[in-house]
């Protein structure tokens, strides 16, 4: 194995420290892309639970419709849930029972739902 001189070192670490900074530099270039793209909103995606295959809701929320939708009576009343401007009471329970449900990151319940990490961690 040959050895390379601290020069030739330091000249392969600036080369590689140069080519890092201009890919950084590069994905700055570019506009902004939106993330949140998904056909399917949070939203549109518990209305298709709630109305579709009764087992689906019971496979991704851990109880039936029935019990989900007493539930979300019992917390609006209770425990204050209520629809907030951008998010229905059904969404926001949705969000809490898939995440007990999966154990998913945040990272992945935003994509699920198509919501801001701030929304979902709410």
């Amino acid at each position: 194995m040959a050895h390379l001189s601290i020069s030739q070192c330091v000249a392969i670490a600036t080369a590689l420290a140069v080519g890092t900074a201009d890919l950084a530099n590069a994905e700055h270039d570019e506009p902004p892309m939106p993330q949140h793209t998904s056909k399917l909103s949070g939203q549109e995606w518990v209305n298709e639970l709630l109305n579709d295959h009764p087992a689906r809701i019971h496979n991704n929320l851990g109880m039936h419709k029935h019990v989900f939708s007493r539930m979300v009576e019992w917390v609006s009343r209770n425990g204050g849930l209520m629809d907030t401007r951008w998010v229905s009471k059904e969404e926001q329970l949705a969000i809490f029972l898939y995440t007990a449900v999966t154990g998913l990151s945040n990272r992945k319940l935003v994509e699920r739902f198509q919501r801001s990490g701030d929304t979902i961690s709410k």
